[in-house]
């Protein structure tokens, strides 16, 4: 029994090793070449980023920033993506913009953390708004949990909200308060 007991042990630290260099645990951007990060800008906290436009760039933002921009728009969809999500809750950029696109919202994406590659290949779907990241500088964490928390944390900042709304993947936005979060958008 006892060296079963070890060996259980063993198995589940090299298993959450594994599991934590896996992306969506940390942000992936310390992995990212110099000439990636070269792509990625980190948008001063104190800049207004409504000028945003796409650039197949990628803006590292925070949500009081994006609360910012929302105040600006009729209606819209956030939509937080992860790259390598396989869930059917997960759809591509493109189906969730012609969705968009068919009722008049805005559509803005903020990437749960970096795949460069499939980023740069979804990013052309987009428009007319860039690709945003979470800024894990400014939330001086690389924990994709823990900064996407403290983001969507600023994100609804003064508003009422139902503890099953900060888990949704689509928050829908009018004039930048919350309507409803909700997990698929298609259905």
């Amino acid at each position: 029994m006892g060296k079963a007991y070890y060996l259980l042990i063993l198995i589940a630290l090299f298993t959450s090793c594994i599991i934590t260099k896996t992306p969506g645990f940390y942000s992936g951007y310390s992995t990212l070449s110099e000439t990636k990060k070269d792509s990625i800008i980190f948008v001063s906290p104190q800049l207004n980023i409504n000028e945003l436009k796409n650039d197949r760039r990628i803006y590292a933002i925070n949500g009081v920033q994006l609360r910012g921009l929302l105040a600006t728009i009729d209606t819209s969809v956030v939509y937080f993506w992860s790259p390598n999500c396989s869930s059917s809750d997960c759809i591509s950029l493109k189906a969730c913009q012609d969705f968009c696109n068919s009722k008049n919202y805005h559509l803005l994406v903020v990437s749960d953390y970096y795949d460069f590659e499939k980023m740069q290949i979804q990013n052309d779907a987009l428009f007319p708004y860039p690709m945003f990241s979470v800024d894990e500088k400014y939330y001086n964490t690389r924990h994709c949990n823990k900064y996407n928390k403290l983001f969507i944390n600023d994100l609804l900042s003064g508003q009422k909200i139902k503890k099953e709304d900060l888990y949704g993947r689509f928050m829908i936005f009018k004039k930048g308060i919350l309507v409803k979060s909700i997990s698929n958008l298609l259905r």
